[in-house]
């Protein structure tokens, strides 16, 4: 073990009490003034290199200490000011702000004139109209006052106008649609007879058509080759009638557009309904939006979108996807098949030109 020794005896050098004590005054000062004053750890006594080298006056009483500070300081006459203080008077420069030099009647005219007053004092009502709808204040005039503005026609002072208080309109009241009133039986007895004025079925709305019913509907078109539109938004269609409906469009080369909106259909028969668009490649809109299952799946949307990219003729697919991925897919397919018609439509207008 490491020791260091002095003129009189060896200390350990671990004990460090035992070390401090067999130091000397001085020595015990060089060793203060190498410690650091900020340490946090340090008494507030020895955080100072500054020491008093006097001898106590007795023992240390706070309340003596206290006392005697404050006679001292009311006994002690305060500092003489060189101008006695006056309530209110503000002592020092007082701010005043800068003046501003005011321009001219002309210069005024000059920097505030633009062409814009021109164009505004100089503008009809029509274009002050125009104007607000681009600027967004179409709200401060109804829709008949907008409309009467624009295409120039006088209105009554009831009414109002730009200039006049802009008023409410009275409500008016549109009557309800009236109910689907169509015969579903004599719809499939048309549709197997191939009846030619039979080219759109529209059996919306209509509730409490049997599943029965709806089948026998769905494979009386089958063999018909006139029905272009088949409507069946919000009947009920659960998924046997949606399995018929597939192998109705797999079956069907006529048939264009096919709405399934708002009925209780699956995920999976869902998917099978946009496969069975890829046999003939006919159908130009489908409409499967709002089914049972409001989120599809990422499986469900994954079948989907890897349909609608093999097939070249659909334009219009109404179905609501939650993933990105398949999203995508299916839009850039529809865009591809909107442009190759508008192609096929030039070169048909360009031959028809020759």
């Amino acid at each position: 073990m490491a020791t260091t020794k002095t003129s009189e005896e060896s200390v350990n050098i671990d004990d460090f009490d035992a070390l401090l004590e067999a130091l000397s005054a001085e020595e015990l000062e060089n060793v203060n003034d190498f410690i650091d004053p900020e340490h946090s750890y340090l008494p507030a006594s020895d955080r100072s290199n500054y020491r008093i080298h006097k001898t106590p006056t007795g023992p240390y009483d706070r309340n003596k200490l206290l006392g005697f500070l404050t006679e001292q300081g009311q006994s002690e006459k305060d500092w003489e000011e060189q101008k006695p203080f006056v309530p209110g008077e503000k002592k020092g420069k007082v701010w005043l702000a800068p003046e501003v030099a005011k321009p001219t009647h002309d210069e005024e005219d000059e920097f505030t004139h633009t062409e814009w007053d021109d164009l505004l004092t100089n503008a009809t009502e029509t274009e002050i109209v125009e104007l607000a709808a681009i600027l967004g204040f179409t709200g401060l005039i109804n829709q008949v006052q907008y409309h009467a503005a624009v295409t120039d026609k006088p209105i009554s002072t009831n009414a109002g106008g730009w200039n006049a208080a802009a008023k409410m309109e009275p409500l008016k009241l549109i009557p309800p649609e009236p109910d689907n009133m169509t015969n579903v039986e004599e719809c499939i007895e048309k549709a197997k007879a191939n009846d030619k004025e039979l080219t759109k079925i529209n059996i919306n709305n209509i509730q409490g058509v049997k599943p029965d019913v709806l089948k026998d509907l769905l494979n009386a078109i089958k063999e018909n080759t006139h029905v272009e539109v088949l409507a069946m938004a919000n009947v009920g269609m659960t998924d046997a009638v949606g399995r018929s409906l597939a192998e109705l469009i797999e079956a069907n080369s006529t048939l264009k557009t096919v709405d399934a909106q708002s009925n209780r259909l699956t995920g999976a028969v869902v998917a099978e309904i946009v496969r069975s668009t890829l046999k003939n490649q006919t159908l130009v809109e489908l409409r499967l939006s709002n089914q049972r299952s409001q989120i599809l799946g990422n499986r469900v949307e994954m079948e989907v979108a890897d349909a609608i990219v093999q097939n070249n003729t659909l334009l219009r697919l109404n179905l609501q996807f939650d993933t990105l991925g398949p999203r995508v897919r299916v839009t850039e397919k529809l865009k591809q098949n909107l442009d190759a018609l508008r192609k096929k439509r030039l070169a048909s207008k360009q031959e028809a030109a020759k």
